[in-house]
């Protein structure tokens, strides 16, 4: 009897353990999904990781020597460690629950394959011997808290840090911190260093040691060099700072708070700012953070960013009670979790370039990044963008690699811009470039005249944005698009500019955004943006801006085609024309197979016989080639009786669905 009620109290106990993993699994991915901004976002995620470990089958395989008998396997991690360096300040100031959130957080940054390395600093003991005594206790507080989450919890870290014969903080010791990252757990940092010449105990700043370790993951030789060489490395890809003061205050009142700092652009002018703001909001906290994600972040690779938030975003977690959470003015959804979306996403939870009309809720964290250098032509600060002196810069200008602006532009754009048609157009009416980083993305403003006005007539010129480009390997990443559409709409044109697009392309959403207002031009394929304030009201503003959109020629460089009603354009390896949609769209390739089947089948023979990869050596096979095959012997197979070809269209429907999910997956 006591056997059969203590079986039945081990069911339910299993019970009870698999229904809370199954809840504690359903908030993980919810807290995932949610997160995300977009699909395209969890998905890029996901795609950047890799493999950590062997599978545990080949883990736990023996290995058969004849010599010495058998052998385990040992473990070996595949890829380098992904360590996010975390400064949490006034731990004794943050409530229990709060603190939960923290670690909520925390574990669920370590599920998503990045280890918190946290420094804890107080700043609020002044004597020296109970300075000590509180951050050994709210480090334990931590490491408590941390053992109820789901990750493998965390360990507090004694004497690796010195202090060098120049005062700086050093990584002495990395082996006692590379051994719980090793093991997944999260080391727990006091902002303590000895001495080298007194060996004494040392009080340093939270900042001083967050340096310290970048610098020391960073070492030319690394950290693990003394360690087995089978060990992975650190990678610091994050700096997450967590402070009651929160992200970086704007001095201007529209934006309150710097969503997005780009290093390389604004560091000195926010520095001079925040040094001679008079804003009870603005403490020297914020300078301090700023500097220090300067210095650690020149330490690290360009990818690497950094956060500035506060506990109380930190702890914006499922956990957190519904209370506390305040909702978004859009629909019912719940804030994200700056932390979460900033790993999954590598932006910030809002894009620089809103207005601060429209980021719903208030933000109290700032995403940094070392950037990118910008160029403006003319200096703006300088003196205004104005019609009355233009043209002010040509294109053709030495500042300006021409042939690299074109490039970028056809990159983005996907067509071939015709340059000395464009040149001809734009080279007497130009306001100024913007270029970001190294031609990574860029936008043309020119001065342009309604039709019908006298080209003298400088008081009707529009400020019009002619070309906004960003390269493809840069588009949705790193800022690129909202660094220069700030650099636009608050340097050069901050009274307001306009610009067309067409109606069916899908950056609209994101140009709809950040503008004032838009209009579809009736009659046209266009649709206006503008940022100036008070369009609508102003019928003359309007109708020139309209004016304007409508009248402005396109300068591409169409490739040659068959027919403007025909879907073509020439294959870059034959240069035969085939339909742009082989590779994508299987519904309209079938249909276009009785336009064009001579074409295809040209396409397909060149392509799988006539090709070669020059670099690899050996022959190419166009991804396409399987897809066409197969598309092709069903097209034969249609030539069978009625029967058949009903059934064909039935295989055709299926194998649409099948290649979307499939073939393009393995085979692009």
């Amino acid at each position: 009897m006591q056997t059969e009620e203590l079986c039945v109290g081990e069911d339910t106990l299993a019970r009870r353990r698999s229904a809370k993993q199954k809840l504690a699994d359903k908030e993980f991915f919810t807290d995932l999904l949610t997160s995300a901004a977009t699909k395209r976002d969890a998905r890029s995620f996901i795609n950047r990781l890799k493999l950590l470990g062997v599978s545990r089958a080949v883990e736990s395989s023996p290995v058969f020597n004849h010599n010495e008998g058998t052998q385990e396997r040992p473990f070996q991690e595949a890829e380098d460690i992904r360590v996010a360096l975390v400064k949490l300040t006034d731990l004794s100031r943050i409530g229990d629950d709060q603190l939960d959130g923290i670690a909520q957080t925390l574990s669920l940054l370590s599920r998503l394959s990045v280890t918190s390395c946290i420094v804890v600093e107080e700043r609020q003991s002044t004597d020296e011997i109970s300075w000590r005594q509180q951050v050994n206790e709210q480090a334990d507080r931590l490491v408590s808290v941390l053992a109820t989450t789901r990750s493998r919890g965390g360990h507090r870290v004694n004497d690796i840090l010195a202090l060098g014969d120049d005062g700086r903080a050093k990584l002495s010791l990395p082996s006692l911190i590379l051994r719980p990252l090793h093991r997944g757990v999260m080391p727990v940092i006091t902002s303590v260093a000895y001495s080298e010449s007194t060996q004494k105990a040392v009080r340093i700043s939270a900042n001083e040691a967050i340096i310290a370790l970048a610098k020391g993951f960073t070492a030319p030789a690394g950290p693990a060099s003394s360690q087995d060489p089978a060990q992975p490395l650190v990678s610091v890809d994050r700096i997450v700072v967590i402070d009651e003061s929160g992200g970086i205050p704007s001095t201007r009142a529209v934006d309150k708070m710097h969503v997005f700092v780009n290093l390389e652009q604004e560091y000195h002018q926010l520095q001079e700012e925040l040094r001679s703001s008079t804003d009870p909001h603005v403490s020297p906290q914020h300078a301090s953070n700023l500097w220090m994600l300067r210095q650690a972040l020149g330490l690290l690779p360009h990818t690497a960013s950094g956060l500035i938030t506060s506990p109380a975003e930190a702890a914006n977690s499922r956990r957190t009670p519904q209370a506390q959470q305040q909702v978004s003015n859009v629909g019912t959804r719940r804030r994200r979790n700056p932390l979460i979306h900033n790993l999954l996403t590598d932006r910030p939870a809002f894009s620089s370039s809103l207005p601060s009309t429209r980021l719903g809720t208030a933000t109290t964290s700032t995403f940094v990044k070392q950037g990118m250098p910008l160029i403006i032509l003319p200096n703006p600060e300088a003196q205004e963008w104005a019609a009355y002196k233009q043209p002010w810069i040509k294109l053709t200008d030495r500042r300006i690699d021409l042939d690299r602006l074109v490039y970028l532009i056809n990159d983005s754009f996907d067509r071939k811009l015709d340059v000395d048609a464009y040149l001809k157009r734009v080279n007497e009416r130009m306001a100024g470039v913007i270029i970001a980083g190294d031609y990574e993305g860029g936008a043309i403003l020119t001065w342009e005249t309604p039709p019908g006005v006298d080209p003298e007539d400088k008081s009707r010129m529009v400020p019009y944005l002619d070309k906004f480009a960003v390269l493809k390997k840069s588009q949705g990443a790193g800022g690129v698009a909202d660094i220069v559409f700030n650099a636009m709409v608050r340097s050069c044109f901050p009274k307001g500019v306009c610009w067309r697009s067409r109606k069916n392309n899908p950056v609209n959403k994101w140009y709809f955004e950040r503008s004032r207002g838009s209009w579809k031009i009736p009659g046209t394929n266009w649709s206006m943006f503008w940022t100036t304030p008070g369009v609508v009201n102003n019928t003359q503003t309007f109708q020139d801006y309209e004016a304007v959109c409508r009248s402005v020629l396109p300068t591409k460089a169409d490739s040659p085609t068959l027919g403007k009603g025909v879907r073509l354009t020439q294959c870059p390896n034959c240069k035969r024309f085939a339909d742009k949609y082989v590779e994508h769209d299987f519904v309209v390739l079938f249909i276009d197979l009785v336009l064009i089947k001579p074409q295809v089948y040209r396409h397909l023979l060149f392509n799988r016989l006539g090709t070669a990869d020059p670099k690899a050596g050996v022959p190419r096979i166009d991804p396409s080639i399987l897809r066409l095959g197969t598309l092709l012997v069903l097209w034969l197979l249609s030539e069978s009786p009625i029967i058949i070809q009903y059934l064909f269209f039935l295989t055709m429907n299926v194998l649409a669905t099948i290649a979307q999910h499939v073939t393009i997956l393995f085979l692009v």
